[in-house]
């Protein structure tokens, strides 16, 4: 068993070094229907309708807003066909997705807009299916008992009216069957089930929820090997069909990380991080950022053990080379007064020469596993700095933005008690997001220059001298240094960096783009100068 979990895991990492060739594809197959989209009528609202379906159903486990954009353009279709199922298939999309990103109130507004009896029959258990997994993900997040049991009750109802509206004999009918085995049942038959299923030929997306639902049946049953197992076929099948939305990942990190594969959970949490942040799920976020430093430390812990070990030996053969020459020392007097046997010395003097040789070679490479080791240690301790400050910029931000946002409810629920309409108008007038982006942007540049103070006059260093950059007064970065203060803490995806700045993924490369043209050094270099002299103050 040991040989097949350690065979499976490193299938897992195999196809994490393939994941971008998989997304490529994955991005190929949205272009090709946006180009088809594109060479449609306006007035051909069917195909559009279609189109777009396909186009949503891509994006719905790969980039939650993108997802959500087409599912609105599914509703205004559907609106235009003035067809009710599609309205209310259109809504059953928007709700999927608001669940897979965390949105559980909004996915609730959604479905409270219809009724079942709007959805065709043939599609109808795929709305009480979504509602059971929207109040179990409610009953898994909350802290309250009270209500989680409440949630897990609701769960379960729905679930049952799906299975009874699901045709038998198809994959969703027997997934049903299996899930509600396990969640309300005997575990065991729910294997049963689920095994039967990994007979039949299914797709990708349907493996991986069969493999996790096993997954997290063994867990459950104390079998963590069978876990690790299943929790692994299940990220293979995720990645291959670049389905970002996922939680075997995570939980395969969880694991492997408790049996003591620190460098493997390392691994699988970074990926589980990248996918929740690029997909935008926030309960995947919060679950990985409970584990991750976690991980982090461990790594730390096993490098300084190592480097505690080179230091042993390190010693071992310094005391060796003492040996050596005293040696030498024995043998040149030796050579002096052993003057008839020539042969015999000079035998022993080759003998010397080739151990000098050795040891020199031996100190060489000792030479070279110290600086390789002070690299190391300069990076970790710049990384360590750097997550520090940022994790405590995290939780002082999530913090003071959830206050405004608690005291921005409660204003409103004030006014609506009290249906005061105008002053609910002044209430939300009130809330100024500019001004809250420039305050979250201020705070970010004063974490940063905080910990590179000396950054301004570094970067301005790497440019023309015609081409520097002069602030404002008042400022402490503009949009160009704040895309590359991003760069210099590791965030390099253009994607990502449009995210947290609120800008177009366009914009943010016009704006290297022109700051490299600027550039005294070769473009292609930039970045890596960019980290080399812009230092971190510790």
């Amino acid at each position: 068993m040991f040989g097949q979990e350690e065979e499976t895991l490193n299938a897992v990492l195999e196809n994490i070094e393939k994941a971008e060739e998989y997304d490529r594809e994955k991005v190929n197959r949205i272009e090709n229907l946006r180009n088809e989209l594109n060479n449609v009528d306006s007035l051909e609202l069917q195909k559009r309708y279609e189109l777009n379906l396909k186009l949503f159903n891509e994006y719905r486990i790969f980039k939650q807003d993108s997802a959500f954009k087409y599912g609105l353009r599914i509703r205004s279709l559907a609106d235009q066909l003035d067809s009710l199922p599609l309205k209310a298939t259109a809504v059953v999309n928007l709700a999927d997705v608001s669940v897979s990103a965390g949105m559980y109130k909004e996915a609730l507004d959604f479905l409270e807009t219809i009724s079942p009896e709007e959805i065709p029959e043939n599609t109808r258990s795929l709305y009480f299916g979504l509602a059971g997994r929207l109040y179990n993900e409610m009953a898994e997040y909350n802290a309250l008992p009270f209500f989680a049991l409440e949630y897990l009750e609701t769960a379960q109802n729905y679930r049952e009216q799906a299975l009874r509206l699901a045709e038998e004999g198809t994959f969703f009918n027997s997934f049903l069957k299996g899930f509600i085995e396990y969640k309300h049942g005997d575990p065991r038959a729910a294997l049963q089930i689920f095994e039967s299923l990994l007979e039949q030929e299914l797709g990708l997306r349907d493996q991986a929820l069969v493999h996790y639902s096993m997954g997290d049946i063994y867990f459950q049953l104390g079998e963590k090997e069978k876990a690790i197992f299943h929790f692994s076929k299940a990220s293979i099948a995720d990645i291959r069909t670049s389905t970002k939305e996922t939680l075997a990942m995570i939980r395969l990190a969880e694991l492997t990380f408790e049996r003591g594969k620190t460098d493997m959970a390392s691994a699988f949490i970074r990926k589980a991080n990248e996918d929740a942040s690029f997909y935008g799920a926030q309960q995947r976020k919060i679950r990985v950022g409970a584990i991750l430093p976690i991980i982090e430390e461990q790594i730390v812990q096993k490098v300084e053990k190592q480097r505690e070990a080179l230091y042993r030996q390190n010693v071992i053969v310094t005391f060796l080379l003492i040996f050596v020459m005293g040696l030498a020392v024995i043998i040149f007097y030796q050579v002096i007064k052993m003057k008839k046997a020539r042969k015999t010395i000079e035998e022993a003097h080759q003998t010397l020469q080739e151990t000098n040789k050795r040891i020199i070679l031996v100190n060489e490479e000792v030479e070279s596993k110290n600086q390789q080791l002070n690299r190391l240690n300069a990076q970790l301790q710049e990384a360590n700095k750097i997550k520090e400050e940022y994790i405590g910029f995290f939780f002082t931000q999530d913090a003071d933005i959830f206050e405004k946002f608690r005291e921005f409810k409660l204003k409103i629920e004030e006014d609506l008690n009290e249906e005061n309409l105008k002053r609910l108008k002044y209430t939300i007038s009130s809330l100024n997001l500019k001004r809250e982006k420039e305050k979250l942007m201020r705070n970010f540049d004063e974490a940063f220059i905080k910990l590179f103070p000396n950054f301004i006059e570094e970067f301005n260093s790497l440019l023309k001298p015609e081409e520097q950059i002069t602030l404002k007064k008042g400022q402490l970065l503009n949009k160009e240094l704040r895309i590359f203060a991003l760069i210099r803490l590791g965030i390099k995806h253009n994607e990502i960096i449009a995210q947290i700045l609120g800008y177009s993924v366009n914009s943010i490369y016009t704006y290297k783009t022109k700051i490299r043209k600027k550039s005294r050094l070769d473009k292609k270099d930039f970045d890596d100068k960019l980290i080399e002299n812009t230092t971190l103050k510790l």
